[in-house]
């Protein structure tokens, strides 16, 4: 089964096609028989699979990811399995807009995009339960030598050992230390020492060497290891290089040299691309929907005191880059020069400063800021890519240099519009508070998130929640 992976993959892409098919068939079919419910009648076009077809095809196939079948969650499946749809239909319905054939289809599309999803999700989650039920009876095994009889060796058998369905067959331990040799680790025996590697993989049957080793010990590893990549035998090291508690570890090139990648914010580059991407299409909209309260919300501010429409201000974005935030003027000329003299009444705790009863306020500015029609022009920010519609909000330069260190954390994403402190009751929140509502949003990012955050922020604007 695994000299022939490739021919397998290529069946599975074969009959992927086959049930799209199916899918877009079924579409038309219960498009045409529940035409009742729909105000126009239709005939399915079948020649669009002519154009399906190869679309599904082309980015299934580059998927590699889809076809693999141990060690993947089903969760990852469907999120995976799910974007690569997505892609495939965003290329379907800008081909047929362009070509005017978009409107008649619209129901069928929608339906095909739902059972496609269902059939294609369904023969994966039949295939792998196949695949586990095979693998746990002794077939299609992975054989393996586990260097190493430390904690992180035994965390690694009792993982192969609780997940027979991955097919992972340790076939035995290796250790340089002469004197652990015939022990026993987590029902493994120690049975050779790491100088004798090079003649188990000579004569006998070796898929992989999984080296489970602190990181004091790699430096007598290079020798070990070369002569893995000398005979072509596949080499996982798991060396625990740092203990990092937030950090997530990935395998990544720099300058085409192997690095280990550690950051605490999102990393998912493809969601981070759709977010950004979002941001910026949805914040154009919002400014061409709202155009008309922000032009009359200039009015009022030039009307109401001298100075300009707009305050600028510096703040701190991604990484700490500095960028101009846009804000409706809703204070007095001077405001900034006067903000000493009212330090002492903030009541805020931290380095930041919020009064409820702030005498620098326009009477056309308080309403501003209690509607939040003040952040309006913030959608420019989000154009311009210093900000986006959802994340922690920028804080002030001044604010940042007395932070601690764990709260600058909160600048590894961009600032947004809209976060958690806002659906959560805003200046009513203390400021550590605040920051610890800031990681958790950097912590569980996810598109979802994002748009549970924008749900939630209408009714809260409406309602002025904790505005100040």
């Amino acid at each position: 089964m695994r000299e022939n992976i490739w021919v397998y993959r290529r069946i599975n892409l074969v009959v992927d096609l086959g049930l799209t098919a199916l899918a877009f068939i079924l579409a038309g079919w219960a498009r045409m028989e529940f035409d009742f419910w729909f105000p126009t009648p239709y005939q399915v076009d079948y020649q669009l699979l002519f154009l399906i077809l190869p679309i599904w095809g082309f980015f299934l196939a580059v998927n590699q990811r889809l076809y693999e079948y141990r060690m993947v969650a089903f969760e990852e499946t469907l999120k995976n399995l799910g974007f690569t749809l997505l892609k495939c239909l965003g290329i379907l319905l800008g081909i047929l807009f362009l070509s005017r054939r978009l409107d008649p289809s619209r129901a069928t599309l929608i339906l095909f995009a739902v059972f496609d999803l269902f059939l294609l999700l369904g023969f994966r989650k039949i295939l792998a339960s196949v695949l586990a039920f095979y693998r746990k009876r002794g077939h299609n095994q992975q054989r393996i030598l586990l260097v190493g009889s430390g904690q992180m060796a035994q965390e690694f058998i009792r993982k192969s050992k609780s997940h027979p369905e991955w097919g992972w067959q340790i076939a035995g331990i290796l250790e340089w230390d002469y004197s652990r040799v015939g022990t026993s680790v987590e029902g493994v025996m120690v049975t050779y020492s790491l100088d004798q590697l090079s003649q188990l993989i000579q004569n006998g049957h070796v898929d992989y060497v999984v080296y489970a080793v602190p990181r004091r010990f790699l430096h007598g590893l290079e020798e070990s290891i070369s002569l893995c990549e000398e005979m072509g035998v596949k080499i996982y090291l798991l060396a625990d290089f740092f203990n990092l508690k937030l950090a997530r570890k990935q395998f990544r090139f720099l300058f085409n040299q192997p690095a280990l990648f550690y950051s605490t914010g999102p990393t998912r580059d493809g969601s981070l691309f759709l977010k950004y991407a979002v941001d910026r299409l949805m914040a154009f909209l919002i400014l061409l929907l709202v155009f008309p309260l922000m032009l009359a919300a200039a009015v009022l501010v030039k009307l109401s005191s001298s100075g300009p429409v707009f305050f600028k201000q510096t703040r701190t974005g991604l990484n700490g880059r500095k960028f101009r935030l846009y804000k409706f003027r809703t204070m007095v000329e001077g405001a900034e020069e006067l903000k000493s003299t009212l330090l002492s009444q903030n009541e805020m705790s931290g380095p930041v400063f919020k009064m409820a009863a702030d005498p620098r306020l326009t009477r056309i500015g308080k309403l501003l800021r209690k509607t939040s029609i003040d952040e309006l022009p913030q959608l420019f920010n989000v154009i311009k890519g210093d900000m986006s519609l959802v994340g922690p909000r920028p804080p002030l330069p001044e604010e940042v240099a007395q932070y601690d260190h764990w709260q600058r954390r909160k600048l590894s994403i961009k600032p947004g519009l809209t976060c958690l402190w806002q659906v959560n009751g805003r200046n009513k929140i203390d400021f550590e508070n605040w920051m610890k509502l800031d990681l958790n949003y950097i912590d569980n990012w996810s598109l979802w998130l994002d748009a549970k955050i924008l749900l939630k922020t209408v009714p809260a604007v409406l309602a002025g929640l904790g505005a100040k």
